[in-house]
């Protein structure tokens, strides 16, 4: 059986079928331009995230080394009694803390700290509370009621506090505090050593309360003097 025939007597071709996996051209394209698109916001992505982790590395290198500096505002020193070798009394410290780090807190869990008159150690106190430093901020950090009692081998060590104590109405002590940090701490494990050598504390006539003894200085800002009081080292754990 033949093609069919045109009236005119032109032959007529059957229709040619498209495949049926052929899409349209309409629909190629826009899988062409999905494609395009996603492939443009992944390397948008790619570009933001590079130059947020170039920025980011470049204030870490700026803040490194930003690490809090202590500093001793107040102490004093009540119901102080020496009585042969034994030597006791109540504490109350006053540390401020300045951070310039611009972008981590750190925090220190497990601070402890002493008081020495030479090289004798008075005082050691290992539970303190926490100390926690905020980005640049400075901060007081005050410890109050440590009692202090201590049996002192050296008399000679007692005779010497008890001379400057009853002649001089002053006697110079040392305050150190370790700060630790934590182990989530996130500027680094960094311990703060503070030394805060020849504070003199005074005393009134036949007093047993003492209070440290401000610098007879024309700078009136307390808060720099405190950091003036002491040395601070940065050890790496």
């Amino acid at each position: 059986m033949g093609h069919p025939v045109h009236p005119l007597g032109v032959e007529q071709q059957p229709p040619t079928r498209r495949p049926d996996h052929q899409l349209p051209n309409d629909a190629n394209c826009d899988c062409f331009n999905a494609c395009l698109a996603l492939i443009a916001l992944l390397a948008f992505l790619g570009i933001v995230t590079g130059i947020t982790g170039i920025i980011y590395a470049i204030l870490g290198i700026i803040n490194f080394g930003n690490n809090p500096k202590f500093g001793l505002n107040s102490l004093t020193v009540t119901n102080l009694n020496i009585s042969r070798s034994e030597i006791t009394g109540i504490w109350d410290v006053e540390f401020l803390a300045k951070s310039p780090d611009f972008l981590y807190t750190n925090n220190y869990p497990h601070p402890t700290l002493a008081v020495y008159y030479q090289n004798q150690q008075l005082l050691s106190e290992e539970y303190l509370p926490r100390i926690h430093v905020p980005k640049k901020t400075t901060i007081s950090y005050r410890v109050n009621a440590l009692a202090m009692a201590t049996s002192i081998e050296d008399k000679g060590v007692a005779d010497a506090i008890a001379n400057e104590w009853s002649q001089q109405k002053a006697v110079a002590f040392t305050v150190t505090l370790q700060a630790t940090p934590s182990p989530s701490n996130e500027n680094g494990l960094i311990t703060v050593n503070v030394v805060c050598a020849g504070i003199k504390v005074g005393f009134s006539s036949s007093s047993s309360q003492g209070t440290l003894l401000q610098e007879s200085s024309a700078n009136k800002d307390t808060h720099r003097q405190a950091f003036t009081r002491c040395s601070n080292n940065y050890v790496k754990n």
